[in-house]
């Protein structure tokens, strides 16, 4: 009885099983939030290096292994550590004839290929570099990718504008509805990091210089940001 009338006494003054669900649930808003941070690319890396065809295998691996020691003393020459030397790609595949209508494939030799991602830490050098490369010999340059050495700082940057964004989104949200926004409940960061390499056709570097433009890189992050509404 005692319960039944402490249950009747609170009904009466409102409260209810749900009600006090409901307002045990706290308000919150979810906003994401971007920021970007421009820098000026202060290295680059390129992919090069030869492929040579012969009829058998063994010649044309010797004949890419002969293109590829030229293409190293190269790099060597222009004091390429070792260090930022590393083989990217080796294959060696036959390559066929055109075929007769109705005829099957013919091999009509083999194909030797040998790659190197080459690390180039002064950029100013870089157009020198890649000319040097074209003239030992190397048939494929299959990227140039620019970058920054040391990124976390510039990341962290644009980690702090994309929180200043998802608050300035959330405090507009929450003055729009008539409410205080609160603290923060939880950060998750989305996506962060530098764009994507940037390819250079061979055509580009046979000329007797090669003038390299390196521009600037947007650094982006994106993030989710939960905040307690008031």
């Amino acid at each position: 009885m005692r319960i039944f009338a402490l249950l009747a006494a609170l009904m009466l003054a409102g409260w209810s099983p749900s009600a006090a669900g409901a307002e045990a649930q706290p308000r919150t808003v979810s906003v994401p939030g971007v920021g970007s941070v421009e820098a000026v690319p202060d290295m680059a890396e390129i992919t090069s290096g030869v492929t040579a065809r012969a009829d058998t295998a063994r010649r044309a691996l010797d004949a890419s292994s002969a293109e590829m020691r030229r293409l190293m003393e190269a790099l060597k020459r222009e004091a390429i550590a070792d260090a930022d030397i590393r083989t990217s790609n080796f294959n060696i595949s036959p390559w066929y004839d055109r075929p007769a209508p109705n005829q099957p494939r013919r091999v009509a030799g083999y194909q030797a290929s040998n790659q190197v991602t080459v690390r180039i830490r002064d950029i100013s050098r870089l157009g020198a570099i890649l000319d040097g490369v074209v003239g030992a010999g190397a048939n494929r340059v299959n990227r140039v990718r620019f970058g920054v050495a040391n990124p976390e700082p510039l990341m962290d940057q644009a980690r702090r504008k994309a929180v200043a964004d998802a608050r300035r989104r959330a405090a507009l949200y929450a003055e729009s509805a008539g409410v205080r926004l609160g603290g923060v409940i939880t950060i998750e960061e989305r996506a962060a990091g530098l764009p994507r390499p940037r390819p250079m056709a061979v055509e580009m570097l046979r000329a007797a210089s090669v003038p390299v433009a390196p521009g600037t890189q947007k650094i982006t992050v994106s993030i989710t940001v939960r905040f307690a509404l008031e």
